[in-house]
């Protein structure tokens, strides 16, 4: 599989031209460049000859998709343009897992959409199921197809149009389903139009930044272009659009990587509960420790962790998670498996409990969030009206939205979750 924009970069450094063009550093770093002759224009690719439009065709192909359109900011962009063309069809009211990424939340309020949320059982899970009265009045529905603890969404067809945050499950679509089933399947696996967002650079070896947008046959792509040039900047990242490029190439001369990749988190798994290691249940390829069972917090087994030189992805009250890839050696596996097994394990307490808040809700979250507001301490927001998004990352999922009041319960959450201060609607300036 022939790459484009690599095979471009390469030309373009060998000519050793006098770079009279940004970037500023004037090939310091030769691969980083800016839309020179010859080197396509990412939001204006969609002619057949341009580099970018060739990469992308080849990504449709790897992935099945009916279209696919790079993005250099994340699933962010992605999300940011599918709810875009949402609009420019006439959508107005999106309904949406609860737990789902800020920059679903961000869109939805540029684009003045409404949201009706969709609550699972618990913060963070992905774990939404067909719910005909929150359905009713939607004109599309918003899910997370993998969230932070590995769990998925039951997979249903909603019967209006679908945007599925893929973020974390761009791999999905190239395991082994004969061996490893169909519990978690990549979203142009289920067969219905939809657009799928998805961060290639969580789970496949691409530099951070890159991700995709794909698009489902019967979905209509025809505006993917110009709504993400609304949102994204005119400068993307040659770097990371070469990185896209290169798995290309990589997926094209070996298939099966991700399939070994899972084999291996899989066995890792297998060694682990073996031991005595507590598990959670998780996807391919993320491994997740309940750290109550094991006698302290996420926080102090992520910190355990650190002490042997193992960074985790994420670590709260209960849980660790541990994310890997394609691009993970023999040995990372093995100091993984040491560093987890080092950490002396104590009596189990009892875990962490995050109840599911729904709070009553004052104005739509896109007024909200661009009236008056102010920041103040946690404790004098009682009964006040949330103004702003907190939601560190990771996870960057908001507990309470903008709009939303600021009860006893939500403090409570709050609190639980760390939050010292939050931005409220300033009254005072506010008629």
């Amino acid at each position: 599989m022939s790459t484009p924009i690599c095979d471009f970069l390469e030309s373009y450094s060998f000519q050793r031209k006098l770079r009279l063009h940004m970037p500023g550093h004037k090939g310091e770093n030769p691969n980083d460049i800016t839309e020179i002759f010859g080197a396509d224009s990412l939001y204006d690719s969609d002619d057949s000859r341009g580099i970018i439009a060739q990469s992308e065709s080849m990504a449709a192909r790897i992935f099945g998709a009916k279209k696919t359109c790079y993005s250099c900011s994340g699933s962010t962009l992605a999300i940011q343009t599918a709810l875009a063309l949402l609009k420019a069809r006439g959508c107005k009211t999106v309904a949406a897992s609860r737990y789902s990424h800020r920059s679903l939340v961000s869109a939805a309020a540029l684009l003045q959409m409404n949201i009706k949320w969709l609550y699972p059982k618990e913060y963070l899970s992905a774990d939404v199921t067909y719910d005909k009265e929150a359905l009713r009045g939607a004109d599309a529905l918003f899910v997370t197809n993998i969230d932070y603890y590995g769990g998925t969404w039951k997979h249903f067809r909603p019967g209006i149009p679908l945007v599925v945050d893929n973020a974390h499950g761009a791999y999905l679509r190239f395991v082994d389903k004969k061996k490893y089933g169909t519990e978690y399947l990549h979203p142009l696996e289920l067969g219905f139009p939809l657009m799928s967002a998805e961060s290639a650079h969580k789970t496949l070896p691409v530099l951070t930044g890159g991700a995709y947008l794909h698009f489902a046959a019967g979905e209509d792509s025809s505006r993917a272009k110009e709504m993400m040039a609304m949102f994204g900047s005119s400068s993307p990242s040659y770097l990371v659009l070469e990185s896209l490029d290169r798995f290309n190439e990589v997926m094209a001369g070996d298939s099966d990587t991700i399939t070994r990749a899972c084999d291996a988190v899989m066995e890792l798994k297998e060694r682990l509960e073996t031991a005595g290691i507590p598990l959670v249940k998780s996807d391919y390829l993320r491994i997740v420790i309940d750290a109550r069972a094991c006698g302290m917090s996420g926080y102090e087994f992520a910190a355990n962790l650190r002490s042997s030189g193992v960074e985790c992805e994420m670590s709260d009250a209960n849980r660790v998670v541990l994310m890997f890839s394609s691009a993970n050696k023999i040995e990372d596996f093995e100091r993984a498996e040491i560093a987890i097994l080092f950490v002396r394990r104590k009596s189990p307490i009892a875990p962490e409990k995050y109840p599911v808040i729904k709070p009553a809700v004052h104005m739509p979250v896109h007024e909200a969030m661009f009236l008056p507001q102010k920041i103040v301490p946690l404790k004098k927001a009682s009964g006040e009206v949330c103004a702003g998004l907190n939601a560190p990352c990771p996870p960057c999922v908001p507990l309470v939205m903008p709009g939303e009041i600021i009860d006893h319960n939500v403090m409570a959450a709050l609190k639980q979750y760390g939050v010292k201060r939050v931005a409220i609607l300033d009254r005072t300036k506010t008629v």
